[in-house]
């Protein structure tokens, strides 16, 4: 089996030797890579494919956990970047830019989302609507912050009961935690 790095439009091999395989397209009998990546021959099939160099990256779709990161926090919203679908080794595409609405942080009633939710916070949430805007609920024991800083050293938070302390300060904060807070590892993906 033949391994080569190509480009698209390199000259792979003739139809006369080899069949059109995924990646690759005839012109005038010349079989072509219609994309960039290795070059395999299946000697079996007799066909030319160009597997691609890197995995496709994940689009983001309704019904995912996800991982976000809380770039600003007002009284009404959440707005987070999503860097994660978990379940998933591969980079996200598309809108990464979600908003958690104050109604969908949790199922009891939320006044301010900024009472429970900080820059900086690490969110599991699920993804509720992907058009026209990238929507996310934290509703549900397994949704909230998995990872807080301190607002007022930055450091990490620990969680004591149903409050996060700092273990530098001894600053206490509250927020809208997931069940697993502290314990989720995040260099698994």
């Amino acid at each position: 089996m033949k391994k080569d790095i190509v480009l698209p439009g390199d000259e792979l091999s003739t139809t006369e030797e080899l069949l059109v395989g995924d990646g690759t397209f005839e012109e005038d009998g010349i079989i072509r890579a219609a994309r960039m990546g290795i070059y395999k021959v299946d000697d079996k099939k007799r066909e030319a494919t160009v597997e691609p160099l890197t995995s496709t990256p994940v689009i983001i779709k309704k019904g995912d956990e996800v991982l976000a990161s809380a770039g600003s926090v007002r009284s009404m919203m959440v707005i987070a970047e999503v860097f994660h679908v978990i379940g998933k080794k591969r980079s996200v595409s598309g809108d990464t830019n979600g908003t958690i609405h104050v109604s969908e942080i949790s199922s009891g009633y939320v006044k301010n989302a900024d009472d429970l939710f900080a820059l900086g916070d690490i969110i599991r949430a699920k993804v509720i609507q992907t058009e026209p805007s990238l929507q996310l609920s934290t509703k549900g024991n397994e949704y909230g912050a998995i990872k807080s800083i301190c607002m007022h050293c930055r450091s990490a938070l620990i969680k004591k009961d149903n409050m996060l302390e700092c273990g530098t300060c001894n600053h206490k904060e509250k927020r809208k935690m997931a069940n697993d807070y502290g314990s989720y590892d995040l260099t698994k993906f």
